[in-house]
């Protein structure tokens, strides 16, 4: 049995993840690392509330939850409906957010994110005392995977209109409205470089979703070494049962668990399986194709820099 311990250490990590990047099931593989909490999303859904409101109101969403009380219970109530699960409204500030995030107690702290959340504007919200670090994936990998997705769940809700009830016409950068300007990648991409610029972060990590399916031991070896987590071989096998996502630290207590067209691969995995074929062109659709084609020069930079072996 191969290990490396960290006893006595403790770590506090973010990793900021694009959609559809394994980063789901990794977050379940590091959960049954001893005295290790995850926490999962957080900020992400702060974005996405900050979205909803201005799409329904007009209005910027506040920062913070004192003196706006009311106004969270609002959006606490269209995003239940947009995820069709309960919310906590303090839990949907993004000041909220940082606040809990820097009084955690656990020995290990795991933080899985979504850098489009961290965009311009929000970084002053960005938690003191965390190793930040990324995980990537081919965008047309993601935006495929991504589009599959959020068809799937708009349509279960009910709320894709015209053409984008289609599944031949529906267009991730037109009739998703969560759908950010940079298509996900040049926002985590320009964290990426914020960070370093600020010296925040001087060398961030950052890990290839295909080098951790190809080689899990060796990448999560390494991964768990660079930022303080104990490694050990028992963790490339956990259990098929979802019940350690009722443990992470979420926007609401069953939002993972609700949200089984985002997460429900992931919440029943028990291993990382070797990646698949990298689908070509002709099975993309034009939205997927349109949107990875601009955005490729961002991952093609924070690909060169990834953690080899």
């Amino acid at each position: 049995m191969c290990s490396t311990s960290n006893d006595g250490v403790s770590s506090r990590t973010i990793l900021w993840c694009l959609p559809r990047t394994i980063s789901t099931a990794l977050a379940k593989c590091l959960s049954h690392i001893e005295g290790c909490e995850v926490w999962f999303e957080l900020y992400c859904y702060s974005k996405a509330a900050t979205i909803e409101y201005k799409y329904q109101s007009k209005l910027d969403l506040p920062t913070e939850y004192a003196g706006n009380e009311e106004i969270f219970q609002k959006v606490k109530g269209m995003m239940d409906i947009m995820a069709n699960s309960p919310f906590e409204a303090d839990r949907l500030p993004y000041g909220s957010v940082k606040s809990r995030l820097e009084a955690a107690t656990a020995k290990h702290v795991f933080v899985k994110d979504m850098g489009m959340a961290m965009t311009e504007g929000y970084r002053e919200y960005l938690p003191k005392g965390y190793r930040h670090t990324f995980i990537i994936r081919h965008p047309d990998r993601v935006l495929l995977s991504y589009h599959s997705m959020t068809y799937k769940h708009f349509s279960e809700l009910g709320i894709l209109d015209g053409d984008a009830a289609n599944v031949k016409k529906y267009d991730i950068e037109h009739d998703d409205r969560f759908f950010p300007p940079g298509f996900f990648v040049k926002e985590l991409y320009d964290l990426w470089k914020y960070l370093q610029d600020e010296n925040i972060e001087p060398n961030p990590i950052i890990i290839d979703s295909e080098d951790l399916l190809a080689n899990p031991a060796g990448m999560l070896s390494a991964y768990c070494n660079a930022v303080g987590l104990p490694y050990d071989d028992r963790l490339l096998k956990w259990d098929a049962s979802s019940e350690v996502f009722q443990k992470m630290k979420a926007s609401g207590d069953q939002l993972i668990q609700s949200m089984v067209n985002y997460y429900g691969t992931a919440m029943n995995s028990t291993c990382f399986n070797p990646p698949k074929k990298m689908p070509s062109r002709d099975e993309l659709p034009p939205d997927v194709i349109r949107c990875s084609d601009k955005v490729m020069k961002y991952y093609d930079e924070m690909y060169e820099c990834r953690l080899k072996l």
